[in-house]
């Protein structure tokens, strides 16, 4: 009995790290596709081999409206000690998506996607700590809100329209940027996948961005994880694979776990499209949104 049990396990374990098999492209003119506004379009994946995983993906398409970006900006006490963690500086106010997204809807701006982006510190516990720092390279509106951290790639949006994925360096030349955010890593460049594909590899919630070969296009996927009967989780070997079947030339893993957070809004409705605890938010109707260092939000003009 007790080596059944164990073969069982054994089995289990397999299946959940067995590689997502993703082929061809994505049609993004397919059923499946959502409209959000003029140039955003969103949908969603269900897998249950070889394991239960949600995603949710959202399309922009910079040739089809006016957009414009808008990343979290310095908090009014910028490069002052911590008063809750005084060894650390402070660069922003942590805030949920959800309300960065209704601070943008007061002021008048027509934010229509919020989803979080920059990993921070401190992240100890009791996880309560009101600033954040040490995110890697932000840059709202020509303004630096936090420096260049090694090793730290970031998307930027160059004040000509121009945009790309980028490791900086402390020396290099930040003048010509009007917006950028940092992630972990590259997990996809030059159509090709960097992440070793680990059978062991920790699978979790997961936020990725991706852009198209000819910069068209940018791909913001949001998978569930650490959800036994929801969605097991990713991890960023996939994230890759997900925005290249998505149509993605390059893509970066975000900072993800409770921090994975893609809200898109229709009128007056918030459509959050991941879920951390999705049994407990469908029956109580609490979302369960944590406060991150860094956010992103995309901004309709027309």
């Amino acid at each position: 009995m007790r080596r059944h049990a164990i073969l069982l396990l054994l089995v289990m374990t397999a299946a959940l790290h067995a590689e997502v098999k993703l082929d061809g492209t994505f049609d993004w003119k397919s059923g499946k596709v959502k409209k959000l506004c003029k140039g955003i379009v969103y949908t969603s994946f269900e897998l249950k081999s070889p394991r239960l995983m949600k995603l949710s993906a959202a399309r922009i398409d910079f040739s089809a409206a006016k957009f414009q970006f808008k990343m979290i900006q310095r908090d009014p006490d910028w490069g002052k000690p911590m008063p809750d963690f005084p060894q650390g500086i402070i660069r922003t106010r942590r805030i949920t998506c959800r309300n960065f997204m209704k601070n943008a809807v007061k002021k008048g701006e027509n934010m229509v996607l919020a989803v979080n982006g920059s990993p921070w510190s401190p992240f100890r516990a009791p996880w309560t700590h009101k600033y954040a720092g040490n995110q890697g390279l932000i840059v709202a509106d020509g303004v630096l809100v936090a420096p260049v951290r090694a090793k730290r790639p970031s998307f930027v949006v160059y004040k000509d329209g121009n945009m790309e994925f980028k490791t900086f360096t402390e020396q290099d030349d930040l003048s010509n940027i009007a917006h950028a955010i940092s992630g972990f890593g590259f997990v996809l460049r030059d159509g090709e996948l960097t992440p070793k594909n680990n059978p062991k590899a920790k699978l979790a919630p997961r936020t990725g961005y991706g852009l198209s070969k000819d910069k068209r296009y940018m791909y913001i996927i949001a998978i569930d994880g650490r959800q036994e009967k929801y969605s097991m989780g990713a991890n960023t070997y996939e994230v890759g694979q997900w925005l290249k079947y998505l149509g993605a030339y390059s893509g970066l893993n975000m900072d993800g776990g409770g921090s994975t957070t893609l809200i898109l809004r229709k009128g007056k409705k918030l459509l959050k499209l991941n879920y951390h605890a999705y049994k407990q938010e469908r029956a109580t109707g609490i979302n369960y949104e944590r406060a991150v260092g860094g956010c992103m939000g995309i901004i309709l003009k027309n």
